[in-house]
């Protein structure tokens, strides 16, 4: 059912209205009342007269969380939903899944502010705690300093590396305590991440972030943070990239056959700005001998 309404909700625009019959038979027929209501209520928008049988379908959802979303999707067409939503939002137990809510109805509802935030304080876990709080922040930067408390008890450096990059985003001194976290990282491809996340506000971090990507074991994973960070390197100065290349390569070398292969493509920016189309083409001549030695 959750499948059938997310194909739905990307489909939907698209739906000729010869099928929207059959589009609305298949919604009907889902039996969990929430993805049901839900498809409703993503159908409404080409068949505005499905707006009752979807708010009736929305009213039946026991989950106090679901209903609330699919209230509030519907108060974007019935705005008289909004109190209702709202009676819903507040009968969330969890304190979480409440701020959740009720962040999202305060964008129509801008008085509910207040009892966001004190629905946000109520969060035990740290993590989503500053999620709330900095969000909050784009209409009360006072908050900013109460999300830097939050983000700096998160238990776990990744999460916490994650949090403060993000709130470094409205407060720029945080970047060398935001660096400094995502140096502990353990996980060298969310340390990878992490630091090339850091580069734009802080370019000199590109050969670090280069030698982190370098070191991630997974071949893929390795192979998208080196492409993630290619065209970026490919604008240093030349004698400054060569001598990144060329430890990189070091670094890569230890890999196997097809992994080095990959690796070197994702690098194909740097190669071309180190020398041109003819070293592209070069290095892919390279690459199909050593194939046929190794083959």
């Amino acid at each position: 059912a959750e499948h059938r309404t997310d194909a739905l909700s990307i489909l939907a625009p698209q739906i000729p209205p010869q099928l929207l019959p059959e589009a609305l038979a298949a919604a009907r027929e889902i039996q969990d009342e929430y993805y049901r209501a839900d498809a409703l209520s993503i159908l409404a928008d080409k068949l505005p007269e499905l707006l009752p049988e979807a708010l009736a379908a929305a009213r039946e959802i026991q989950d106090e969380r679901h209903r609330t979303n699919v209230l509030s999707s519907l108060s974007d067409k019935l705005p008289e939903l909004l109190p209702e939503a709202l009676a819903a939002a507040r009968e969330i137990q969890s304190a979480e899944h409440r701020a959740y809510a009720l962040i999202s109805l305060a964008e129509k509802l801008p008085e509910l502010l207040p009892e966001v935030l004190a629905a946000a304080r109520e969060v035990q876990s740290a993590e989503h705690r500053v999620l709330f709080l900095s969000n909050l922040a784009k209409e009360l930067p006072e908050l900013l300093p109460e999300a830097l408390a939050a983000a700096r008890d998160i238990q776990s450096a990744e999460h916490r590396t994650d949090a403060l990059i993000s709130l470094a985003e409205k407060m720029p001194e945080l970047l060398p305590e935001a660096l400094a976290a995502a140096r502990e990282v353990q996980s060298a491809e969310h340390r990878a991440k992490a630091i090339s996340s850091l580069t734009e506000k802080m370019p000199e971090l590109l050969p670090e972030a280069l030698a982190a990507a370098s070191k991630i074991q997974s071949a893929e994973h390795r192979a998208d943070a080196l492409n993630s960070l290619a065209d970026k390197l490919s604008l240093i100065q030349t004698n400054q990239l060569f001598s990144h290349w060329r430890d990189t390569l070091h670094i890569l070398s230890v890999h196997n056959r097809p992994n080095l292969l990959s690796d070197i493509e994702a690098l194909n920016p740097v190669i071309f700005s180190l020398g041109g189309q003819q070293a592209v083409k070069d290095t892919a001549t390279a690459i199909q001998d050593v194939s046929r030695w190794w083959g």
